[in-house]
């Protein structure tokens, strides 16, 4: 049976099954949340001396200091996995 010019032929080529990426469910590691912690009451008590007895400010404070300690935290971890 004559074959088409444009099609290739299946046997010629190997073909290259690329493996499933398998990836992990994010979780925080010990370093991470124990950085949080740290940094949410640093924050909290930052907060509290500025702003006094002010709920949203120390809200504020704690939900920044708990920003910056997650983000201190896994550069803290990536650094500590290097080596």
């Amino acid at each position: 049976m004559p074959e088409s010019k444009s099609r290739h032929p299946h046997h010629s080529h190997q073909q290259h099954h690329r493996a499933p990426h398998n990836s992990k469910p994010k979780t925080f590691s010990r370093t991470v949340i124990v950085a949080m912690g740290f940094f949410s009451l640093l924050g909290l008590g930052i907060s509290y001396f500025v702003a006094g007895d002010n709920l949203p400010a120390t809200l504020a404070g704690v939900i920044i200091g708990a920003v910056a300690g997650y983000l201190f935290g896994h550069q803290m971890d990536k650094t500590l996995r290097k080596k």
